[in-house]
């Protein structure tokens, strides 16, 4: 990978750490006062949750991996719904340091360069992992709803619980707990599509769009670059938004695509695009291991 794109994710790696170790200074305040008319033994158990649901985000950022960029990507979207929460009716200083820290660790959390910093962490030996973009609907309209499910599902439970609402707040935990980790789950799923680059070539892990991880070894591709509006090639991209990759092949390539029936049929192929989060970080890479990039 190149120096650049290494950088990159380093300062965003970094700065994750940074505003994670900083949420107890600026958001910690608020959400004291906030739990301070809770009963005590409700009002205690609610901080100690707090307290470990911040210790695994933070534990989370000292280990990448793609479990673990599921967790700070959800937790810092938990993030938003306790600033909401710990709101006030008047727009003081605490709120908006607040506020400042949450909302920029909910945009580095999201970000292409920790995302590529974290599904490479389980690279082993000489390959290189980059994550796959969201498809267009579940980036823009599915994603965010699932998000706001888990973290109400997530809060509302103990909640309601710790103001002594038993049967409700009963209720909500049953339903709202499973309801996070189905989302997670959703989430992390997402997170488990990748082009790795690997000695013998290119590998495209989609169980979205492949049945089983494809390998196209050095000696089958013709050239990898930016995809041409025109371009003939099988769309794997699932209607991913941004710049997409073509992959074209020397020789006539079977791949079996995801069927919706449950049984995937080999298709001969000359080409297909993909759609990296980092294109250009893909390319550089890609050029460093000498294949055809173009």
């Amino acid at each position: 990978m190149n120096d650049v794109s290494q950088r990159n994710e380093q300062v965003a790696l970094w700065a994750l750490r940074a505003l994670w170790i900083g949420l107890p200074i600026t958001l910690g305040p608020l959400l004291a006062t906030k739990l301070d008319p809770v009963d005590l033994p409700g009002r205690s158990v609610l901080s100690v949750g707090l307290w470990l649901l911040w210790g695994l985000g933070f534990f989370s950022t000292l280990l990448p991996r793609p479990a673990t960029l599921t967790a700070v990507r959800f937790g810092s979207a938990a993030l938003i719904g306790l600033i909401i929460f710990a709101a006030g009716p008047a727009l003081d200083a605490s709120l908006v340091a607040g506020a400042i820290n949450v909302l920029a660790a909910l945009l580095i959390s999201a970000s292409a360069p920790l995302g590529g910093v974290f599904v490479d962490g389980v690279s082993y030996g000489d390959e290189r992992r980059f994550l796959l973009r969201a498809p267009a609907l579940v980036a823009i309209l599915l994603r965010p709803l699932a998000l706001i499910a888990g973290v109400v599902g997530l809060f509302t439970g103990p909640w309601l619980l710790a103001n002594r609402h038993l049967i409700s707040g009963f209720i909500f935990l049953v339903i709202g707990w499973p309801v996070a980790a189905l989302v997670m789950r959703s989430l992390h799923q997402l997170n488990r599509r990748w082009v790795v680059l690997v000695p013998a070539g290119l590998v495209l892990h989609d169980h979205l769009s492949l049945n089983e991880p494809t390998l196209f070894q050095c000696h089958e591709l013709a050239q990898v670059g930016p995809a041409a509006s025109e371009s003939t090639s099988l769309d794997l991209t699932q209607g991913a938004y941004g710049l997409a990759l073509e992959v074209r092949c020397a020789t006539e390539h079977d791949v079996w695509p995801t069927s919706t029936s449950g049984v995937a049929e080999a298709t001969t192929i000359a080409g297909l695009l993909c759609a990296p989060a980092r294109p250009d970080a893909l390319l550089a890479e890609a050029a460093k291991r000498k294949l055809p990039v173009g």
